[in-house]
């Protein structure tokens, strides 16, 4: 009877997807090989095959859990905040973190034409989408403290993502050319996208604890 090889008892898709998450944590660019998964792994290439029909295939599993992993950061940084401008404010300090962490992913994420095969609208994923979700749901809060009235969340969410997105992307060009410009900080958007909203405010928020009786 044949020994059974180690390659065999290793879960190779779960595997794969974590030590791509981590070659492309130090890379600037979503560049990798199979045989270099395969190697971080300790498989043989044809074990991926039999799991991810070619590289492109393990990128889009990559980009899911990446989508996840930011989604995840998020709710991380947003858990003990009960104000929702203040969420909506550390919403785009993760997005933006979470882009100058991992530029690699970022743009195998949000800028997919840089792999063939990939779907290129970034909210066609059902996780993307998820953290598009919460960031309408963050803004109507915001609305229901006052804030942007009469609007359409949703369009408010399009374009607070599409503001913080370009900000990211400045900033990782920057980067990547030694430039150092307005975007340097990137979070500078954010602030004055904040600064914005909070002048949108139309009432006062509703005082908490004891009210006083008055007197007839």
């Amino acid at each position: 009877m044949a020994r059974p090889r180690k390659q065999d008892a290793l879960d190779i898709p779960r595997l794969a997807v974590e030590q791509s998450l981590r070659l492309l944590a130090s890379r600037p660019e979503p560049e990798l090989t199979l045989q270099e998964v395969a190697d971080a792994i300790g498989c043989r290439p044809p074990a991926l095959y039999n799991h991810f029909r070619n590289k492109e295939a393990l990128l889009r599993a990559v980009r899911e859990a990446g989508f996840r992993q930011l989604r995840r950061d998020k709710l991380a940084r947003l858990a003990e905040l009960p104000d929702p401008l203040e969420r909506l404010r550390q919403g785009g300090y993760a997005y933006l973190a979470f882009a100058r962490e991992f530029p690699a992913l970022y743009r195998l994420l949000f800028l997919p034409s840089v792999v063939d095969g990939v779907e290129p609208d970034p909210f066609a994923s059902e996780h993307a989408r998820g953290s598009l979700d919460l960031l309408a749901a963050t803004l109507e809060a915001c609305q229901q403290a006052g804030y942007l009235p009469g609007g359409d969340a949703r369009a408010y969410a399009a374009t607070f993502w599409a503001t913080v997105h370009g900000a990211a992307l400045l900033h990782l060009q920057q980067r990547r050319s030694g430039l150092i410009g307005a975007y340097a900080d990137p979070n500078i958007a954010v602030d004055c996208v904040m600064t914005l909203v909070a002048g949108t405010r139309t009432m006062t928020a509703p005082r908490r604890g004891r009210t006083t009786r008055q007197m007839p």
